[in-house]
């Protein structure tokens, strides 16, 4: 349960990082391609800034699909809830194990079952584009893991 919970927020982590790039691309193109023409004619004497910025967004506008950063927020979004869900499953299950309702036989498959499940959720979402490993963010999810846990158990 800890290392779903661990889990969900690395993949919020990630996405909250994918969204800002994918943002701040799409601004950028936004305001390259809407100004740089306007600003070209008034500013004559910058031209080479101009015509440069223009030819960059073009060159971030023909490279975009090819960048992680919105098929990323795609996968990452599919999972999140879908792992949450699975989360608060092993929770609601965790207090017949902690009051020993269940046999070991039966926590070993209620067990199976949640690991089953999560590898069949991430190995959809990500099998065309798994996540490089980033341990600022693994960090952060482990801290934010141990917090969780201590506020709410």
């Amino acid at each position: 349960m800890v290392q779903l919970k661990a889990w969900i927020l690395y993949i919020d982590l990630y996405s909250d990082h994918s969204y800002k790039w994918d943002k701040r691309i799409n601004i950028y193109l936004a305001i390259t391609s809407s100004s740089s023409i306007a600003a070209w004619a008034i500013w004559s004497q910058c031209g080479f800034l101009w015509g440069f910025l223009i030819a960059l967004s073009q060159v971030i506008t023909a490279i975009k699909p090819h960048l992680p950063f919105a098929k990323r927020l795609e996968s990452l979004g599919k999972i999140t809830n879908q792992l949450q869900v699975l989360f608060n499953k092993a929770d609601y299950d965790w207090y017949k194990v902690s009051n020993g309702e269940l046999t070991e036989a039966q926590i070993n498959d209620l067990l199976y079952a949640r690991k089953k499940q999560y590898a069949e959720t991430v190995g959809k979402a990500l099998e065309a584009d798994p996540l490089p490993e980033n341990e600022q963010f693994r960090e952060l999810a482990d801290a934010k893991t141990d917090t969780f846990f201590q506020d709410t158990y």
